[in-house]
Order: structure tokens, then sequence, then C-alpha cells
């Protein structure tokens, strides 16, 4: 797995050329600034497969590329998100940057993942297998469960998935407005958020 060729960070590139002002302009608008930028290494392409996309990778714990999103800016464009043909339930997203013994946070994207602290993209709405093991494993913390607004009932499945045996009494779940997600609020979790589930 390689970035695409055209791939370059965020904060390159000439200030004159239309499609860098419109990148940078999305961005802006997204919350994300260049300090997220450089920590995640988050890219855009201007030309190729991945033309007009912001690129979100992936490093595992050695810090190879394991998987990388693309994600249009182009609000006209027919297809938002291109992905590599990868298997990304074997990954645990940006796991280089996780700190097992501190609180984790689970959402659904990368983009999410930029406004938490110590979080981690399920890429979607259900947990992976390796996740799951590895959170049993590793966390040390309490795990805190921020999907988006529309996905509560997903959000009650996983946190009924992982609240049992060593990890019983760390499990914390967030129900977000509907038409929200965390990135939405800049990683701003409101302390009515968090909801009590009984077993």
């Amino acid at each position: 797995l390689r970035l695409p060729k055209e791939y370059q960070l965020c904060t390159e590139g000439n200030q004159y050329h239309i499609p860098f002002r419109e990148m940078r302009n999305y961005i802006k608008r997204r919350g994300i600034t260049d300090e997220m930028v450089l920590k995640h290494r988050i890219g855009y392409c201007t030309e190729g497969e991945y033309a007009y996309r912001i690129i979100v990778p992936s490093f595992d714990l050695e810090g190879e590329l394991n998987y990388f999103v693309g994600r249009s800016w182009n609000p006209n464009s027919k297809s938002k998100y291109k992905n590599p043909e990868a298997e990304k339930q074997i990954i645990i997203f940006n796991e280089n940057l996780i700190d097992w013994d501190k609180d984790i946070y689970l959402c659904e994207g990368p983009f999410d993942a930029l406004f938490l602290d110590n979080s981690i993209p399920l890429l979607g709405k259900k947990m992976s297998d390796v996740l799951f093991e590895t959170l049993y494993e590793k966390s040390k913390g309490n795990i805190t469960i921020v999907l988006d607004g529309d996905a509560w009932e997903d959000a009650k499945r996983l946190y009924f998935k992982l609240s049992g045996g060593k990890l019983y009494g760390r499990i914390k779940v967030v129900k977000l407005p509907v038409e929200s997600d965390i990135a939405d609020m800049r990683g701003v979790i409101p302390e009515d958020s968090y909801i009590e589930l009984e077993r």
C-alpha cells in the first residue's frame, strides 16, 4: 500500500493555485488546523486517481502506512469518499498515535478523530474483531463511544459488546444530536450527552 504519488501535505502548495485555495478553504471550514495536518500527516491531491481529495493516512506501530481515506472537497462530487483496496478490518487506524494507558475515544471516521484526544476511528459504525481484542488486552483507562447522532442504536450495541469482563465499568457512551457528528462540534462533548445504560 502506498500513498498516491500526487499526495502532498495540506500545508504545502502554491497559494495562487485554485485547487490549493479550494482545499485550504475546505479544511479551514472543517476546523482543521496546520497542527492537525502535521500531526496526522493530512495531505491532498490535485491530479490523478485521488484528484480534489483530502488524504488522511493511517500508520501502524512501526510507522508504516496501513490505510488511508480520500475525502472529496468538491460538494458536487458523486462519491464523497474514495479509499484504497485494502482490508480495513485488520488494522487499527493510526495505532502509532494511541496511548493505551490513557482514556480512549471511539468515533466513526478519521475527521471525527482529529478533534478527540487519543481517539480511534472505526471507519464505519461497527467495530472490527482486531480492535475489540486489542482494546480488551491493552486499554487501561475508560473507553468513550462517540458515534454520529444518527447511529445511536449502533452506539448502544457497541456499548453492550464492550462492557463486560475486565472492561466492565469503564465504558461510556455519548448521544449526539441526530444531524451532528463530533467533527461538526469540534470535539466538544456536552456534559448532558453522556447516557447511562443498564445491561
